[in-house]
């Protein structure tokens, strides 16, 4: 099986989750999950809302993708 590189970049917040979940739940449960883990990792909402992260955005920054990636692991 060939695993795919997720370059650093700007994702959509759906995007992003589907990379990391790779259809094992239901496309409208990624971003729910996504953000639950982000919420559950301990300061990683702290480092995003310092990155200019607010509950309303569709994206994540360059820089907010590099924070989810340190903590988390790449997708």
């Amino acid at each position: 099986m060939q695993v795919k590189e997720y370059p650093l970049r700007a994702y959509g917040k759906a995007e992003l989750a589907e990379a990391y979940m790779r259809g094992r739940i239901a496309p409208d449960s990624e971003r729910k999950w996504l953000m639950h883990e982000i919420r559950l990792y301990p300061g990683l909402m702290q480092t995003l809302e310092t990155l200019g992260y607010n509950t309303r955005q569709k994206n994540f920054t360059r820089a907010q993708v590099a924070a989810i990636f340190e903590a988390l692991g790449p997708p």
